[in-house]
């Protein structure tokens, strides 16, 4: 706060950590994404009403007054110069560094006492409550949890209070005050959303080790899974799960973090401009991770320069000290601004001069065995640094996991870990359900690979790479395709562009569900014969009973792929269990 008790955004410096309420100016509020903490004076604040409780600042909060402003460096000793690295000396901080302090329920989840709640969200008491962690889903409430009521344009949270209530909850945090005769605790904030970013900011101020912040268009998932078992079991890594890489996600994951962790490994996605600065500023992430830019999320950005200039917010606040992580190979990636005295460490195809370069050592026309339906996926690593070079080979198919796992490699480099056993440990990866995962039908005697979980142009081109190795290797292949969503005024032209890829593949059969993909089928019908034979269907469910019979041919390999709305998983599903 400036001297005259506003909130003064200039003075808030390198550290941009927290606003400290002071006695005289308990009504002010510093900005909702900037982690708070405040001391209340004895006197009922403004605009509590006579029965709320004014609380005093815990323990909790008093200790970590002490820690902010003080910037961990990075887990590098580094030499640097106006953004561009000149190299680091590998030390593996993450294997000193001590744990942090919090406790945790039974379910995982930090622990606040009634006190600490009203203080970090600037709430107001109105019943207390028992000491307990934060939940936001009525359906897994457990006894002792407090309840927090988010509330959206299609949901209110409040009125699954008492639904809470019944399941045992310690108290709620909500919006409104009350209802009449209440019997757990309640505590009264401005913006629940706020109060929950909040929350995950203090456990961030505890937190004494390495967080890992990746984000980009394509590959976000598949680098967070390929970082974690690089990363190792020794350092406690703490990952995001499913698909919480949002700005109600992110806090989630973190409000879950045990205190023994000693690597944060958080994804953070976006669909419009400032949503990764606001993750960024919860979970401060001491090593930045761009894996790409390409046509996605387009209805909130415009277009690819939009998503650029979204994705670089990733790299915009970095303090000196950070390690940030380019794409050397996306020109986009790189013409980001890296501020001054942050650490570049960067990843890329052979040639690309990179820090971490990767290069394919099997191609789809070695025979491995009759019986593969994709080739190896060999390739080669080496760290240019520290002069190491490995070969990989992984059990997923998929040539954009080359690039991933480069990423991944320059990451767990970055934090001390050899390359060899960085490289050993990423063999074991698995494609997570829904991207490029390789199930079996033995009723059927096919091959699915589902990519059905989300689909961008650059994620779906990337899925047919990975379909023609198959029919290189003399496959029948069939590919079915939902609709891309988000992608604003680009999407017909951009849908025409990869359903023409996909019929360049030539594959045997192709069919599509959706406005999008069956406009560009009649676009193209009217210059190339193939795209008349295309199979066309209003949705998923439509296209399965279209397409049941040619997709389950004998030998068959078939890709799923398509946006999460259109529901694709579904075809899936009949695939894999019928």
């Amino acid at each position: 706060f400036a001297e005259d008790g506003t909130w003064d955004d200039n003075k808030r410096g390198a550290t941009d950590r927290v606003g400290v309420l002071s006695r005289t100016s308990t009504h002010l509020r510093p900005p909702p994404h900037v982690a708070r903490v405040c001391a209340f004076s004895p006197r009922t604040a403004p605009g509590m009403t006579t029965n709320a409780v004014p609380p005093t600042a815990s323990v909790f909060c008093r200790e970590l007054r002490h820690t902010f402003g003080r910037r961990r460096t990075s887990r590098a000793c580094v030499h640097f110069r106006r953004g561009r690295h000149l190299g680091w000396e590998r030390r593996s901080h993450v294997a000193c560094c001590s744990e942090s302090s919090w406790e945790v329920d039974e379910t995982g989840g930090v622990v606040f006492t009634v006190n600490e709640l009203v203080a970090v969200t600037f709430g107001e008491l109105f019943h207390q409550g028992s000491p307990g962690s934060v939940c936001t889903d009525t359906r897994v409430v457990r006894p002792g949890q407090w309840f927090l009521a988010l509330s959206g344009d299609t949901f209110d949270g409040d009125e699954f209070a008492h639904d809470a209530l019944s399941a045992g909850c310690a108290g709620v945090v909500s919006c409104r005050p009350p209802p009449e005769n209440w019997t757990a605790g309640w505590v009264r904030v401005e913006d629940t959303t706020h109060a929950l970013q909040s929350l995950a900011s203090i456990v961030r101020n505890k937190f004494k080790g390495v967080v890992v912040g990746i984000t980009g268009s394509v590959g976000k998932t598949t680098v967070r899974e390929l970082c974690a078992l690089a990363l190792g079991d020794e350092t406690h890594s703490h990952v995001t799960k499913s698909n919480f890489n949002n700005h109600i996600g992110v806090p989630l994951t973190i409000l879950k973090a045990p205190p023994d962790a000693k690597v944060w490994v958080l994804e953070m996605g976006m669909s419009a401009p400032g949503e990764i600065a606001t993750l960024v500023s919860i979970a401060r992430p001491t090593i930045r991770v761009v894996t790409n830019v390409a046509p996605a999320h387009l209805n909130g950005v415009r277009d690819v320069d939009g998503v650029a200039a979204a994705k670089a917010e990733m790299f915009a606040n970095a303090v000196p000290g950070d390690v940030c992580v380019l794409n050397a190979d996306d020109h986009r990636v790189m013409a980001m601004r890296i501020p001054t005295g942050c650490v570049c460490v960067s990843f890329g195809g052979v040639g690309s001069g990179a820090d971490v370069m990767f290069e394919t050592t099997q191609n789809a026309g070695d025979d491995d065995g009759e019986d593969e339906v994709f080739a190896p996926n060999e390739f080669r690593l080496r760290d240019k640094k520290n002069a190491e070079t490995i070969n990989v080979s992984l059990s997923q198919p998929g040539a954009h996991l080359a690039q991933c796992t480069a990423c991944a490699s320059a990451i767990a480099v970055v934090t001390g870990m050899p390359l060899t056993r960085a490289g050993a440990r990423m063999e074991s990866f698995t494609s997570p359900n829904g991207r490029s995962r390789v199930s079996r039908n033995a009723k059927f005697g096919i091959t699915v690979l589902d990519d059905a979980y989300n689909a961008s142009p650059k994620s779906v081109a990337s899925a047919f790479a990975t379909l023609r190795n198959a029919k290189d290797r003399g496959h029948r292949t069939v590919a079915l395709l939902g609709d891309m969503l988000e992608l604003g005024s680009a999407s017909h032209g951009l849908h025409v562009e990869t359903l023409t890829l996909c019929l360049d593949a030539r594959f045997d059969v192709v069919g599509v569900a959706g406005e999008a993909f069956s406009a560009a089928a009649t676009t193209l019908a009217a210059t190339r014969p193939d795209a008349a034979v295309v199979v066309v269907a209003t949705d998923a469910e439509a296209l399965w009973e279209k397409i049941c019979v040619p997709a389950t041919a004998t030998g068959s390999v078939v890709l799923v792929k398509g946006s999460r709305g259109m529901g694709m998983e579904r075809i899936v599903r009949r695939l894999v269990e019928e």
